[in-house]
């Protein structure tokens, strides 16, 4: 895949996007978060009380991609990695959605990290997976104390996803006829979906400062006690790649790392702290 052609599908995505953001009310950063893990071939975790339309936004957007496979299933304490890759469709899925994903024992998430990682399933022999994208969904995060801090650390994009706010938005919402979002328009198409983040990681360079930037970046965020591991300050630039991408731009300058909130916080009170730091870049 060239730039061009991924530039052509960033025109897709801005397209579908904007459809969804009139039907999905006060969604607008978790669905543009949606279209950077899906080029980026990243995972998303969602937090948000139930029926904050979290699994709704996901499937519709899978509806605009062309032979996309979709699987989406509740968790619960009983579920094991086994019976998860024996439920029908998990292995052939591009798209997945798990809700209320941390009331699965830690067992059975600590067995999806090669899904995560790899895109492998070891149950009972290793498969390889066409996964794309893996989104989860809790009301609760994982405390640290639970053990599942390696789990946690693969969900590259991060949202809270609150009831609708604006009185006027809400009046929309009881209003609505229905959750249409016209996929009748030009669709993304798997294939070329698959290879966009290959061309990303490998065309889209850091400027002089980009890279001054993550240094502040890095230094402001230790100084906050806000640490993060070498495995995921790599996946911070390819979440800025992706932004920059996302905005037609060729390179990374500081202005998109201003944009990278959703994938520095672990925990929500942070959000406050990262945010006034990011704040602060030039």
């Amino acid at each position: 895949m060239t730039p061009e052609d991924l530039f052509r599908q960033v025109e897709i995505c801005h397209s579908i996007e904007k459809r969804l953001n009139t039907v999905f009310l006060e969604r607008g950063e978790v669905i543009r978060m949606a279209f950077l893990a899906l080029l980026s071939q990243e995972h998303v975790y969602q937090i948000g009380p139930p029926g904050t339309g979290k699994s709704l936004l996901v499937r519709t957007l899978v509806e605009h991609i062309f032979g996309a496979r979709y699987f989406e299933t509740l968790l619960h304490g009983e579920v094991t990695l086994s019976s998860l890759a024996a439920a029908e469709g998990f292995r052939e899925a591009q798209v997945v959605f798990l809700d209320e994903v941390f009331r699965a024992p830690k067992n059975t998430l600590l067995g999806l990290l090669p899904v995560l990682n790899e895109r492998i399933i070891y149950s009972p022999a290793g498969r390889r997976l066409p996964l794309l994208s893996l989104f989860a969904a809790s009301n609760q995060n994982p405390s640290p104390a639970d053990g599942l801090d390696a789990f946690y650390d693969r969900f590259t994009y991060r949202s809270l996803v609150r009831p609708i706010r604006s009185g006027e938005n809400f009046l929309k919402l009881l209003l609505s006829a229905s959750e249409n979002s016209g996929t009748d328009q030009a669709p993304l198409h798997l294939l070329e979906l698959a290879g966009c983040r290959k061309t990303i990681q490998n065309s889209v360079r850091l400027d002089a400062s980009a890279k001054e930037g993550f240094l502040f970046l890095r230094e402001r965020l230790n100084h906050e006690g806000i640490v993060l591991s070498d495995r995921r300050w790599r996946k911070v630039v390819l979440a800025a790649q992706t932004i920059a991408v996302y905005s037609f731009s060729e390179s990374v300058n500081s202005r998109h790392l201003r944009e990278l909130s959703c994938v520095l916080w672990s925990y929500p009170p942070e959000i406050r702290s990262i945010d006034r730091i990011l704040g602060e870049i030039d």
